[in-house]
Formats: structure tokens, sequence, C-alpha cells
């Protein structure tokens, strides 16, 4: 593991709060019922300047509000950060995560102003005004297009992510067109990792009925988990080599509550529902037995939480720099097997067991 001195990025959740219900995200099951395990929480102003401090935003070349559950712009002291963040280093490349349905014209302006010259904003737009809001819930494709052009009208680098499904992949082109049009400096095209055993995901509503069904778009190329990864996946993770991104790239991620971790896979372990994908239950028990033996090892909650330890203090602990390895190595963490590991034995998407809120809040990575 690297050392505070090698850290390069940092991927923050200043919030798990959104008003969005995309059905295929973590913090809801199937968009319309709560995940009850997940506790909203947001960083203050002070909290952010206690984790990010001098010395770490001059350790960093970048960082991104992103997260597995929240939207950055929920939290009001978004811009204030980035603000305290630029008057330390204004070298920073900063990154944010948003379906873009938020906020005022004037708070618009005021974000692109705040920016450093090395920025993004990556706004989720799923297809063009008659499909969007089927997969992001709870969004309004006019209010969020209205929202970046005046982003970009104000100087801001957008770049709009799509996310492909059989219902808005014939939009691909059209809105290619339309991002060139408004400004955009880039579309990215991104298929769901999202659907398991299943080739169709249902969509509820609030009382948990199905009202109707996602299907993957015929032109991606993810492997979907199957009935033979599910049976056989002890002998997957025996003869997988875990090649972890989160070291390649020399970063860290830190969520709503102050914990922090190699990535974000790991953090959502504990707030995935074990009862609502068919066939999976007993693979979700398992990571989630994993990841109480590995907090345990760590030293406990409070003794990776960003809220109570430096950074530094926390990354540089012999703790966190001897578990992973056996972790990795010897124990064969099934999320990390899933998410960085290699197989002789199948093909499969790099996400296998579970995306991050990458796809509902549109991390390009």
């Amino acid at each position: 593991m690297f050392k505070f001195n090698e850290l390069k990025q940092i991927h923050l959740e200043i919030t798990n709060n959104c008003q969005a219900s995309c059905p295929q995200c973590q913090r809801n099951i199937h968009g319309g019922l709560d995940n009850l395990l997940i506790k909203l929480s947001s960083w203050t102003l002070e909290q952010f300047k206690n984790i990010m401090t001098v010395d770490v935003l001059n350790q960093i070349d970048k960082y991104y509000f992103c997260g597995n559950f929240g939207d950055p712009l929920l939290n009001n002291d978004l811009i204030a950060m980035i603000e305290y963040s630029v008057s330390v280093n204004p070298n920073l490349h900063i990154w944010i995560n948003t379906n873009g349905s938020l906020r005022s014209k004037d708070w618009w302006q005021q974000l692109a102003k705040s920016l450093p010259e090395n920025h993004r904003v990556v706004f989720g737009i799923d297809g063009l005004e008659d499909t969007h809001s089927l997969y992001r819930v709870g969004t309004n494709f006019n209010t969020i297009i209205e929202n970046a052009k005046t982003f970009i009208k104000a100087g801001g680098n957008a770049e709009w992510a799509f996310i492909r499904f059989k219902h808005n992949e014939h939009q691909v082109t059209e809105v290619k067109k339309l991002a060139n049009e408004l400004g955009f400096n880039s579309v990215s095209i991104k298929d769901s990792g999202r659907f398991f055993v299943d080739s169709t995901f249902s969509v509820y509503d609030k009382n948990g009925n199905t009202t109707r069904h996602l299907e993957p778009s015929g032109y991606s190329e993810i492997k979907f988990i199957d009935r033979n990864v599910i049976n056989n996946i002890q002998d997957i993770a025996k003869e997988s080599v875990i090649e972890c991104n989160s070291i390649a790239q020399h970063e860290i991620y830190i969520d709503a509550h102050g914990q922090l971790f190699p990535c974000c896979y790991i953090g959502l372990i504990p707030y995935i529902p074990v009862d609502t994908i068919s066939g999976m239950t007993e693979i979700r028990v398992q990571m989630l037995n994993e990841y109480n033996t590995l907090i345990k090892a760590l030293g406990g909650a409070i003794a990776q939480n960003a809220f109570h330890h430096s950074i530094e203090d926390i990354i540089n602990s012999n703790r966190y720099q001897t578990v992973w390895n056996k972790f990795w190595n010897t124990s064969q963490l099934t999320m990390c097997v899933g998410v960085c590991g290699t197989s002789v034995k199948i093909s499969k998407p790099k996400e296998m067991f579970v995306e991050n809120n990458s796809l509902d809040s549109t991390r390009v990575s």
C-alpha cells in the first residue's frame, strides 16, 4: 500500500443525499422503496477543512465529488469547499459528478467562477426529453439543459454522461449533436452493468409494485453476472488475482460518514440490501461478513474515520499499510474479486457484483 506522500487523488462523498430515484441505484430499492440501511449525512465546511487540510491539498493532484449515493449539489457548502481548496492550491484538478437538476442560474454562474482552470462538471443526462427521466427518475431534462447552458456560458467545462439502455440507445447520435451545439466538451457513453441474473430490471413504485422494466442496450458488450458465477464464486475467487485500481491511481475514497477506504466499492458493502436481487443473497451475506472482519482487522470503524483522524495518520498507520495486502492476496475479498479481480475461468464485466454510483452520478473513470 502506498504512503501518504504518494497520494495523488481523492474521491469524496460530501453528502449521501439525492433527490433522484434512479432504479438501479443502491440508495433505493428498484427506484421505489428507500434503502433503510442508509442514514443521511452531509459534511460541513469545517469538516471538509479538517479533512482536506493544507498539507492534503498540496499533496494531491486531483479530487472529485461523487460517491455511492449522493449528489454533491445537495451539500450547501459545495462552492465554499471549492473556493477554500483553490485558495490553497490553484493547480488542483476538481471534478463534480451530478444529475444537474438542482440549483439556480446564479448558483451555476458562481460555481463556474469558483472552480480552478483544471475542472470538469459531469452531467448525467440519459437521453433526450422523452427518455431521460425513464431512468433518471426525479430529475427534469429541461432544467438540466438550462443549468448546463448557464454553467458553460459562464466559462465552465462540462461533460455529458449518457447511460445507454434499450429505451434510449437510438438517441446516441442526436445526443452527441445536441451536446456539441450546447458547448459540452465531451460526451461519454456507458452501458449499465447492473443487470444481474436476468436481462431485465424491475422498476417499483412507492408501494413496492412493479411498474415497468429496464432492459440493457442491444449494443452492450458487458457480460452480465449469471447463475454460473453465483454457483462458482469460491472457485472464481481462488483463481483470481486482485489488481487494485486504487493502488494504481494512488487514490482513496472518503464517504459521507467520514469512513476512509481505498475505493467506494468497499465502502458500499454495508449498505447493500441482501434480499433485493434473486439468487444473490448468499453472496451479499458473504461480502458483509468479509467487510466486518476487515473493519475489525483495521482497528474498528473509528480508526478509519477521517472525522477523527487525519488522512496521513490513517494511511501511514501500520494496520492500513499491512491489512489490505492480506485481504487482497490471501482472504480474497469477494467485492475486490468482482471489481478488480482477474480470473482464467470466466469472462466478466469489470463490475461483477455491484457497480457504484458512478452510473447514477456519472463518474467517468
